[in-house]
């Protein structure tokens, strides 16, 4: 299930694997070399992903570094302004489609009513 598509990013979800497939499609330029990266993010660390996609770009290419398989391209995803930028929009596009699809649930912290 397409879950958000951007210019570069597309994600899907992989219900098997219970898990979203981040991809990047074909680039130009000096990023060619990036086309094709995928990287599956579990959806148990997708709190996690959402936090550091807007908040901390090192510690987000730790939790993508973690799932990748082509873990020496993750330096060169998280470092170009551009691809980051629209992982942040493809990311919160996502989490809607997530949260309207019943695959993620919004609750409140523990803790708090």
């Amino acid at each position: 299930m397409l879950l958000a598509q951007g210019r570069h990013w597309r994600v899907t979800l992989l219900r098997k694997h219970g898990c979203a497939l981040f991809v990047l499609g074909k680039l130009a330029g000096e990023l060619e070399e990036l086309s094709a990266f995928e990287v599956e993010v579990p959806l148990t660390r997708w709190n996690s992903l959402v936090k550091l996609a807007e908040s901390d770009r090192k510690l987000l290419g730790g939790l993508l570094l973690d799932h990748a398989d082509a873990k020496d391209l993750v330096a060169r995803v998280v470092a170009s302004d551009r691809l980051l930028g629209e992982l942040q929009r493809v990311v919160r596009d996502a989490t809607v489609a997530l949260v309207e699809a019943g695959a993620l649930v919004i609750a409140p912290a523990s803790g708090e009513e």
